[in-house]
């Protein structure tokens, strides 16, 4: 577009010369035709009369005007058009860098949002077992304490303790006792309903939150889950038996009287020789 424009007004200023260059030969033709027949052109041309003189220069300035003026107007179209074209270029260059940055800004959400979720996990979950923690156990037992107040489904709690777990650690070291912790925690996650919430609360202590069981059946799924503890052998100690306590929500419950509860029949499973699973 500048080549044209340039060209435009190269081409104007001939055109405007050769039109300022032909008038006065043809003024002049004029003048040698019908004013003086009895001279030449020549003559005409070198011994003009002043009034056709004066004529000639104010077209030809007229002329010349025309072609400054139309130089003028195509320079400032050639201006225009190149601060368009600059325009046009820095929108697209900075098109180019805002997609980038929102590009990268969409990457930097999406890991923030995936670092806030492993924060998140790591907040409720047990480090060693990779099951829910105390802290996401006393959230989501409290969260179902309400709602069975209003809505029943049917809410039980199962507590669950490792028999003589201390003896483990004492003579085959915490090594051996974290190796166990985690065996059995795949053991209950790979036996329980996909339903049900397994939970470490504590050292060798855990929690299954469950729904829909009546009593003849909340002790049948606590007593299999004693019975395949009982019959699974460990790699590092060989059998292990568990306790195990559980009860039913009740009208009026609030966490901490399901909790203790489910504690005291734990509790009367341990005192009456362990490797029990108790309903109360």
């Amino acid at each position: 577009m500048k080549a044209m424009s340039r060209s435009a007004s190269h081409l104007a200023t001939a055109v405007g010369l050769g039109a300022a260059i032909l008038f006065w030969v043809a003024d002049i033709v004029v003048e040698c035709h019908f004013f003086h027949s009895g001279h030449t052109c020549l003559q005409v041309l070198l011994h003009p009369e002043p009034s056709r003189l004066w004529l000639r220069f104010l077209a030809s300035a007229v002329i010349l005007l025309l072609i400054v003026e139309t130089t003028i107007q195509l320079r400032h179209k050639e201006d225009a058009e190149a601060k368009l074209t600059h325009s046009t270029f820095l929108l697209k260059e900075m098109a180019i860098e805002l997609s980038q940055k929102n590009e990268n800004l969409r990457h930097e959400i999406t890991r923030r949002k995936d670092a806030e979720k492993q924060l998140e996990t790591l907040a409720v979950t047990d480090q060693l077992t990779g099951v829910y923690n105390r802290r996401k156990f006393d959230d989501t037992l409290r969260q179902h304490v309400r709602q069975e107040s209003r809505y029943p489904l049917g809410l039980a709690l199962l507590m669950l303790d490792i028999d003589r777990f201390k003896d483990v650690n004492d003579h085959l070291g915490h090594a051996a006792g974290d190796e166990v912790l985690k065996e059995l925690t795949g053991l209950i996650m790979a036996n329980k309903r996909d339903a049900d919430d397994f939970f470490r609360v504590g050292g060798e202590e855990f929690c299954l939150i469950t729904f829909g069981k009546e009593r003849g059946s909340l002790g049948t799924t606590a007593e299999k889950l004693r019975q395949i503890v009982a019959e699974h052998v460990f790699s590092q100690v060989g059998h292990l038996t568990v306790s195990i306590g559980a009860t039913h929500f009740v009208p009026g419950d609030n966490y901490d009287s399901l909790l203790k509860r489910s504690d005291d029949a734990l509790y009367a499973a341990k005192q009456t020789g362990r490797n029990k699973a108790l309903v109360v």
